[in-house]
């Protein structure tokens, strides 16, 4: 595990040094991730799918995560507005930040790391089913709430058009036929490049810049999102038995993740409360360093 996540760390801290040395300018980051999302990702996802065996207990966990998450919004909501008194802006971000994880740029480096190959498949269903999904569905919702307005807009074409979704449904419908070996080869190099330019770009966005004045609120972001979130979904499967198979346990780890760039993005655009949103996101990724090693040490060795 240590050798895995140093690989992690080394790629992450070396897009940071780049970036604080200036060896590569900070907006060379767009061109990363503009790769990652409409070469790396969608080649990742669809190789994945492929190769995925759907079981109840994928079902079951992607049943599960939605739950977790509905659930999770509201008990943030008034951890937000009750303890923290934040008002009706700021609380519905630091819902969302506290939330909705980043099971994409984060989730598939640590889940590869960690439980290898077959792992990542599950992260990669996981991601698009029971994080992206609700977070588009949700997050017009929450943010129409927290400005006073009466209704609200799905855009269903940018759903289907987001490059890792549209990925996943060209990989389910490609699921009965036999692809060639070079279709595969080819989707299992341009899938090989995401991670170390994930981890890399990553490095490159960290900012830091709001997190002393707002150090009280992202601490309950973080204590909620990296803790008392993958835990009580943890405890909830133990009192109901369930068996603690592979699904599970990268479902567990998936909502262990940091706070989503997406949903700091969802706030940022809707001018809710950007310095949670962007702090969280920050310091959150530096922490899961500690508190997914942890979780995943429970997950191995305790329970």
């Amino acid at each position: 595990m240590f050798n895995n996540l140093a690989i992690i760390f080394f790629f992450f801290s070396l897009g940071y040094i780049y970036k604080k040395l200036k060896i590569f300018p900070q907006s060379y980051s767009k061109s990363y991730v503009d790769f990652i999302m409409y070469v790396g990702f969608p080649a990742l996802v669809i190789n994945n799918i492929y190769h995925l065996k759907f079981t109840s207990d994928v079902f079951m966990t992607l049943l599960a995560g939605w739950i977790m998450l509905i659930i999770n919004i509201f008990f943030s909501y008034h951890v937000a507005t009750k303890i923290l008194k934040l008002n009706k802006k700021s609380a519905i971000s630091f819902a969302m930040v506290s939330t909705f994880a980043n099971t994409g740029f984060l989730g598939y480096p640590y889940i590869l790391s960690l439980y290898g190959q077959e792992g990542l498949r599950y992260a990669v269903i996981f991601d698009n089913v029971a994080m992206f999904l609700p977070i588009f569905i949700m997050a017009p919702i929450l943010i129409s709430y927290a400005k006073g307005e009466a209704s609200f807009n799905f855009d269903i074409k940018k759903l289907f058009l987001f490059p890792p979704f549209l990925a996943l449904l060209i990989g389910l419908m490609l699921k009965p036929f036999t692809l060639p070996d070079l279709i595969i080869k080819i989707l299992d190099t341009l899938g090989s490049t995401v991670i170390p330019l994930i981890l890399f770009s990553v490095g490159m966005n960290l900012k830091f810049s709001a997190i002393g004045k707002n150090l009280k609120v992202i601490s309950f972001v973080l204590l909620i999102k990296h803790i008392l979130l993958p835990l009580s979904f943890l405890t909830i499967i133990l009192i109901l038995g369930i068996s603690l198979t592979l699904p599970w346990k990268v479902a567990v780890l998936q909502l262990a993740m940091p706070p989503m760039v997406l949903a700091s993005i969802f706030v940022i655009e809707a001018n809710l409360d950007k310095d949670i949103a962007v702090s969280s996101v920050a310091l959150g990724i530096v922490l899961s360093f500690l508190t997914v090693p942890t979780i995943y040490y429970l997950l191995e060795n305790v329970i």
